[in-house]
């Protein structure tokens, strides 16, 4: 064990947790990943004590312990970073299970050692069945627990244009589905390559490798997730008794919604009128919950009355009006001395190349073509 590797990864865990409880605002999501942090920085000590104190083979069920606690973090920070919430969900307290199972899984086996050992059967067989046992249930976990986390990043991505106008990294999780896919590969590796150490199959204690991995994600989390703010969608679980938005993937329809198609027109009526009167969509930064607190008409609603009533998305709708505005400019000799990048930020784009792809989508033309044919 790289013992300097050990005391990085516990002094930056914990520092990093702790910038975590101190943001503001601190929403559900930033609380989890520095609980998740603090369950890194207690393994990197439970390394340091191991290695202070010359004992490996009798604390390996504690670092199991720890590392099971990984996936379920690593699913309730996707959970709660893709969603508004505003509470955390008692029920979410279930996925404390598989640490409860683990230990009392290993209670059981515990106890049936010493009958293992009337039978002749020596420790290190034992240990060694034990640990394989447990690594494939922590594996189980893993997959289950990743690919969970996977489908919940999934969907939300398929959402953006549905709640964002604009692209960036900050909404666009793409740090948090490389963090998922890696968490999978390299922790399904360390498991594989420990069970071959374990066997005498290598040589190569793997631990050194884990470390380095561990203290790696502590300083992806604590950057990517630090500047992560809370994210819109509507992926909230549809339950029977309530009467919210649910778009099948299949039929694209709205089930069990009460939008009436009157009050659909309707708001269809205001967001139109508004959008003009306003300007919102100068804000570059517009989002449908923004656009939600501006008109008072809820954000699933929005979304709703955007897809069955115009046939767009948000995405769509507000550039729409941006480009719109952006032709004026270009066709205006007094702003014949402006930067397409100043015009594109003047409209509500929050950098060139969307302003370009956009406006080339929408008219079939570039921003500097457009000029030069209507001007000629």
């Amino acid at each position: 064990m790289n013992l300097p590797l050990v005391y990085i990864g516990f002094a930056q865990a914990l520092f990093t947790a702790l910038i975590f409880f101190l943001k503001k605002p601190l929403k559900i999501a930033d609380v989890i990943i520095a609980f998740w942090l603090i369950a890194i920085s207690s393994l990197f000590a439970l390394n340091i004590f191991q290695e202070i104190n010359q004992v490996n083979e009798e604390m390996w069920f504690f670092s199991l312990g720890i590392s099971i606690t990984f996936p379920p973090f690593l699913f309730l920070y996707s959970k709660y970073v893709t969603a508004d919430r505003d509470k955390f969900k008692r029920t979410d307290l279930l996925h404390a299970l598989p640490l409860i199972l683990l230990v009392h899984l290993i209670l059981i086996f515990s106890n049936s050692q010493a009958i293992d050992s009337d039978l002749n059967i020596s420790n290190s067989v034992q240990l060694l069945w034990l640990r394989n046992y447990y690594g494939f249930f922590y594996l189980l976990i893993l997959i289950g627990y990743g690919i969970l986390s996977l489908i919940q990043v999934i969907r939300y991505k398929k959402q953006i244009k549905n709640n964002y106008s604009f692209r960036s990294d900050m909404i666009s999780l793409n740090w948090l589905l490389v963090v998922v896919v890696s968490f999978i590969v390299f922790q399904t590796s360390i498991v594989i390559l420990s069970s071959l150490y374990e066997s005498k199959v290598i040589s190569y204690n793997v631990d050194f490798i884990q470390n380095g991995i561990l203290l790696g994600y502590v300083y992806v989390m604590g950057i990517w997730g630090y500047r992560q703010s809370q994210l819109t969608s509507d992926i909230k679980p549809v339950k029977l008794n309530q009467q919210i938005e649910n778009k099948t993937e299949d039929s694209g329809k709205y089930l069990k919604s009460g939008l009436k198609n009157e009050k659909g027109k309707q708001y269809t009526e205001e967001l139109v009128q508004f959008m003009n009167r306003s300007e919102a969509w100068k804000d570059n930064e517009l989002s449908v919950a923004k656009l939600s607190v501006m008109t008072g008409i809820p954000k699933h609603y929005i979304t709703q009355t955007l897809n069955e009533y115009l046939n767009k998305n948000f995405y769509v709708f507000v550039n729409e009006y941006r480009v719109e505005f952006a032709k004026k400019l270009l066709l205006d000799s007094k702003y014949d001395a402006w930067s397409m990048i100043a015009i594109a930020y003047e409209c509500g784009f929050n950098s060139k190349t969307a302003f370009n792809i956009f406006f080339k989508k929408h008219t079939g033309t570039t921003p500097s073509d457009f000029k030069k044919e209507k001007k000629n």
